[in-house]
């Protein structure tokens, strides 16, 4: 119960540093590493293999975004990477979300901006791209 209580607070506490630290400007000026490492790492790890020191405190095992593709038929399915990544879009039938709706996170964090929603889509593209960077080949493209 309280290495619930503990994860559910660091994530509450990373989800409010958005809205206190992201703008447009920094969302847009940010690569989709530092992105990543800014956002996504506490729970993913710094190499994307769901090791990130707030993993361990988790309910749910947070997955290896290394092997995305692999567990897709070795396909990288970009479209599917960013709905995810956004969060606003996912059907809810496919189970509860514990990772934060950072499409409206980041769109929330620049109040007034009319390019919030404009800087949140540079972000989840720059954020997808990372990811795909991060891919591990599947066996079966080491074959001769």
């Amino acid at each position: 119960m309280k290495t619930s209580l503990l994860a559910a607070s660091v994530l509450a506490l990373i989800v409010s540093s958005v809205s206190s630290s992201a703008s447009a400007v920094d969302l847009t000026e940010r690569s989709g590493k530092e992105l990543y490492e800014r956002y996504c790492a506490s729970c993913h790890g710094l190499t994307g293999q769901g090791d990130g020191p707030v993993a361990k405190a988790l309910k749910v095992e947070v997955p290896d975004l290394t092997l995305f593709a692999r567990r897709h038929g070795d396909y990288f399915d970009r479209g599917l990477v960013e709905r995810i990544i956004d969060g606003r879009h996912i059907i809810g039938a496919h189970g509860t979300r514990t990772m934060p709706v950072w499409g409206e996170d980041f769109s929330r964090a620049d109040p007034g901006n009319p390019n919030a929603e404009q800087a949140t889509r540079i972000a989840i593209v720059r954020l997808a791209d990372y990811l795909w960077q991060l891919q591990r080949p599947s066996a079966k493209s080491d074959d001769p």
